[in-house]
């Protein structure tokens, strides 16, 4: 394991300095483009380089409270962009959130939790039909999900999942009907067993 953690880490590290040295020199959000074969992490070289978001605290506001979703959201999609090697944060509202590689992400502050996936069912074979996709052809199954929970009362991170829509559905199972939008809730129980550990497609990292 020390031995392939050390592949993983230099390999995310070299795509990190050209993304981060791309990102500089180009006028366009490096973030908000669509995936590049060779600048495009592994779900391992991901959480080599993310880990370190274990335990960090909630934003607050001046009052002491924590953040709305919407401010919530935008602030760890930039903490987890920063630590891709991107320089400038992601453009709000896209699908997905870093779109050069293909990662939504999610932060939860609630006692309970309720994943929404918006229109896109994380299993489904669907070509996202968008401009920037016309190439690639990516499926809504391929998208890599990265689910932050951070309880209350203390509001760190406690739990991190990082796994492809179809692995999620897998995992979790995520009702094929939709009211508003997708949804998928995660019980109490996987939360307890899961504190402190992060999930990396179908197994928990191991830091060390």
């Amino acid at each position: 394991m020390k031995k392939m953690r050390k592949q993983y880490l230099s390999s995310a590290l070299a795509k990190k300095r050209l993304i981060y040295q791309r990102d500089l020199e180009d006028a366009n959000v490096l973030a908000n483009q669509p995936p590049e074969d060779d600048l495009f992490y592994s779900l391992e070289e991901v959480a080599i380089l993310i880990e370190d978001l274990m335990n960090i605290d909630a934003p607050l506001d001046a009052n002491g409270r924590i953040l709305e979703v919407r401010p919530k959201g935008h602030w760890f999609e930039f903490e987890v962009a920063k630590r891709l090697g991107y320089n400038y944060p992601p453009g709000g509202g896209l699908f997905p959130d870093i779109r050069h590689q293909a990662i939504e992400i999610k932060h939860h502050t609630g006692k309970n939790v309720t994943v929404d996936f918006g229109r896109y069912h994380p299993g489904s074979e669907e070509i996202i039909n968008e401009t920037w996709n016309r190439k690639i052809q990516l499926k809504v199954n391929q998208i890599r999900y990265l689910i932050a929970l951070a309880p209350p009362p203390q509001y760190k991170v406690t739990t991190l999942i990082l796994l492809t829509g179809a692995q999620i559905v897998s995992v979790f199972g995520v009702s094929p009907k939709a009211t508003i939008k997708y949804q998928m809730g995660i019980s109490e129980k996987w939360r307890v067993d899961h504190r402190g550990k992060m999930m990396v497609g179908d197994k928990i990292w191991t830091k060390r």
